[in-house]
């Protein structure tokens, strides 16, 4: 007869007090739970070795590489962006603290210049079309008359001396408020003065002209000139210079510096001896350039080379060519491949 035991398996894992909790042990549950369980032979199973780079790794890297390479192309264009933004409007460095302005007398300009008239400096439509013309025919200056070949004054002027003598005519209405916009363009004014082929002034003041005989000179053409001795002519052309100058021009080109041969002898004038007295009165914050007149008649290439090249021969120094041309894109094309031509072109 089989032995009966008192227990058996039907409730084996169960209590009859508590009902049921948890779930059955797994033989894995000591890889999950960290720090629990131990396997002494882990370390010799063989692990399935992963490559260092992947295809998902190797996409992810170059996006990195993308990113950063764009936002250093970005932070370098920004920065030399601003650099010549901080060029382009800065004003001119100055030798020291102190001085209140730079040392523009021995500033060596470069001037495209555009040579237009008095009358459209008015501050208005007519400037801001002025504006719009030079800086899309690639000029970078314009000169304007301030005292005209016959004497007459192209400014709204303040000076006794040109109410005097009735100067003023088809004035520049206004030249203070035109420069300003000028500047704020980039574009540079210049003033320029027919110093002393002159006549109006010379007759309003025989004492400022020069005089043969007791009557006024007149040359083939009948001109007359101021006198390069008389200090009234000279006061006369300096007084034009300061006020204008308060009114922002700084750069001025003295044309008809030169008398007639016959005059030279005892009269002097000239560019160099004028231009020394301003500046000593003036300072060193005020450039002046001597003027000197071409005219180009040629419109091919090599013939404007040419006639250029043999009427320009030996004038060097600090001088703008005040320059009349058949072509005037022709030659204005020539001007720009040479270097350090200063012109003022008359279309």
């Amino acid at each position: 007869m089989k032995k009966k035991r008192f227990y058996n398996n039907k409730k084996r894992n169960t209590k009859w007090t508590e009902p049921e909790k948890g779930r059955k042990i797994s033989f894995a549950d000591k890889y999950i739970d960290t720090g629990s369980g131990s396997d002494k032979y882990d370390k010799r199973r063989k692990k399935e070795k992963k490559p260092l780079f992947t295809k998902e790794h190797f996409e992810k890297l170059f996006k990195y590489v993308i990113v950063f390479v764009g936002c250093f192309a970005i932070i370098s264009v920004g920065y030399t962006a601003m650099d010549l933004y901080i060029e382009r409007k800065a004003m001119p460095a100055q030798e020291n603290a102190e001085s209140s302005s730079a040392d523009l007398s021995n500033v060596n300009l470069k001037i495209k210049s555009k040579r237009i008239e008095s009358l459209s400096l008015d501050g208005g439509v007519m400037l801001s079309a002025v504006i719009d013309d030079t800086v899309s025919s690639g000029y970078t200056s314009v000169t304007f008359d301030l005292k005209r070949d016959d004497g007459t004054i192209g400014y709204d002027s303040a000076l006794a001396t040109i109410d005097m003598y009735g100067a003023e005519s088809s004035p520049a209405i206004a030249l203070e408020k035109s420069v300003a916009q000028f500047l704020a363009n980039d574009i540079l004014p210049v003033g320029r003065i027919s110093c002393y082929k002159d006549n109006v002034a010379a007759e309003g003041d025989l004492t400022a002209g020069i005089t043969v005989g007791g009557k006024l000179y007149e040359d083939a053409n009948g001109n007359t000139y101021l006198n390069p001795k008389s200090d009234t002519a000279y006061n006369y052309i300096k007084g034009i210079v300061e006020e204008v100058r308060a009114m922002g021009v700084t750069v001025f080109v003295l044309d008809n510096c030169d008398l007639p041969e016959e005059l030279q002898a005892d009269y002097g004038g000239g560019y160099k001896a004028l231009a020394q007295r301003l500046e000593n009165d003036f300072g060193s914050d005020i450039k002046f350039i001597e003027g000197v007149s071409v005219s180009i008649t040629a419109d091919d290439a090599k013939d404007i080379e040419k006639q250029w090249n043999k009427k320009t021969k030996g004038i060097s120094g600090d001088t703008a060519f005040i320059v009349s041309a058949k072509d005037v894109d022709a030659v204005k094309e020539f001007l720009d491949s040479q270097n350090g031509i200063n012109y003022i072109i008359s279309e």
